[in-house]
């Protein structure tokens, strides 16, 4: 029941702190077979409840770092969670470790007898950062042990994912999410060869297979990579109340850029171009939201909406804030930092259903519940205009360039479309 609760909040509260979300290829992860979900592992544990979120109503069991779990009820309440714990080399004593591994094995096989999902992220560990790192064999050794439980009858579908987000440790963040065809270790199975070599091949599918899903960017490139994929997204022309896209449209057209970049000289014409852009966005202090003036129905929406959508702010802000305050203050692992910051403002969100409902359905009936609940929501028109106001802003700024930023801006676009 916990554990609806939670993915259901997840859900609600995923269209007040995301700006848009994607997700393509769900319908690729098998209903018939226990299946590994393997993706890389960026975010800490937004990754986790994201994916689980948005698999809604499917339950999602999360391979998780096993030293999160503590005695008593944390532990109780991580389970509820369908966490299972999963102890590395590293975490503390080995032989004590291995006990607790295989516990947790034990519960693997349970859930894949009952042709259940689990997460589990190969890398083995989360770092920040727009790229795939080297993938643990950990994943494929488990796969064997459960076949080998079976005596080979049971089939494992491994569906490898991309997991993108925009930007992180920031508020109007976006997610996109694409999951590849599912693969199964006797795919790599040659006559001749030892199980070592057929799990092996298969962890270097994986991690190609993710890497297919998702923006991958070389040590280095992160900033030029960056400016290029904000221009193509200032071309596209998203729907402004639309939040839930089924698609890999944009995340084709991301990855493409990226991989151009990876494939470029460091002294090409198309890195110098884009230098060049990015060092005149800085000398006339503008973005490039500026490159597209406001149109008329953005100024009619900002005059609607800005008076109660800033009131509704005030008040549904604070979450946020204080989620801000507090990991600024103590969380020193940057890919614990979203994870914390998206926690808080769901814990707020939520006091303000507990408290907000009764008291104004108290004080004003059912107009009260009405009322409270389009008090909530307007807080998103609220954020739409602030993207509206930098917008003009920034285009304010754009125009002081005299056509020198319109200019730059079309060289990039032109040699990124030199493919």
């Amino acid at each position: 029941m916990l554990y609806y609760f939670i993915k259901f909040s997840l859900l609600l509260y995923s269209r007040i702190y995301f700006k848009r979300i994607y997700i393509y290829g769900a319908s690729n992860i098998p209903q018939d077979k226990p299946v590994f979900l393997a993706s890389n592992h960026s975010n800490g544990f937004l990754d986790g409840t994201m994916v689980s979120a948005l698999l809604f109503p499917k339950a999602t069991r999360i391979f998780v770092r096993g030293d999160v779990f503590g005695p008593g009820w944390a532990n109780f309440l991580l389970r509820s969670l369908k966490l299972i714990p999963i102890y590395r080399a590293r975490d503390g004593d080995s032989r004590q470790n291995a006990k607790s591994n295989n516990r947790s094995f034990d519960q693997l096989y349970e859930e894949f007898q009952k042709n259940r999902i689990v997460l589990i992220f190969p890398e083995a560990d989360a770092q920040i950062e727009k790229r795939l790192r080297p993938l643990k064999k950990g994943m494929a050794r488990m796969i064997i042990d459960m076949q080998s439980r079976d005596d080979g009858k049971m089939e494992v579908a491994v569906v490898p994912f991309g997991l993108n987000y925009t930007h992180y440790k920031r508020h109007r963040n976006e997610l996109m999410i694409s999951f590849s065809t599912p693969v199964y270790l006797k795919d790599y199975v040659v006559e001749g060869e030892t199980e070592r070599e057929a799990f092996n091949k298969m962890t270097l599918d994986v991690g190609e297979r993710i890497k297919r899903e998702m923006v991958d960017v070389n040590q280095g490139d992160e900033a030029i990579t960056e400016t290029a994929l904000r221009i193509i997204r200032k071309e596209r022309s998203e729907p402004i109340l639309k939040f839930w896209f089924r698609s890999n449209e944009r995340l084709r057209s991301e990855i493409a850029v990226s991989e151009q970049i990876k494939a470029s000289d460091k002294n090409s014409e198309l890195r110098k171009a884009i230098t060049a852009y990015q060092t005149a966005l800085d000398t006339y202090k503008t973005k490039e939201e500026g490159s597209k003036p406001l149109k008329f129905w953005q100024y009619l929406f900002i005059l609607v909406f800005i008076i109660p959508s800033s009131l509704s702010w005030l008040v549904m802000r604070w979450g946020l804030f204080f989620g801000k305050r507090l990991v600024e203050a103590k969380v020193k692992l940057d890919e614990l930092y979203e994870s914390i910051y998206f926690g808080v403002g769901l814990a707020y969100n939520w006091i303000m259903v507990i408290v907000g409902y009764p008291l104004f359905g108290i004080l004003f009936g059912w107009k009260g519940f009405i009322g409270w609940f389009v008090f909530r929501w307007l807080s998103i028109p609220y954020q739409h205009c602030m993207d509206m106001l930098q917008q003009f802003r920034a285009a304010r700024n754009w125009r002081k360039s005299n056509g020198e930023l319109d200019s730059l801006r079309e060289t990039v676009l032109s040699q990124l479309n030199r493919s």
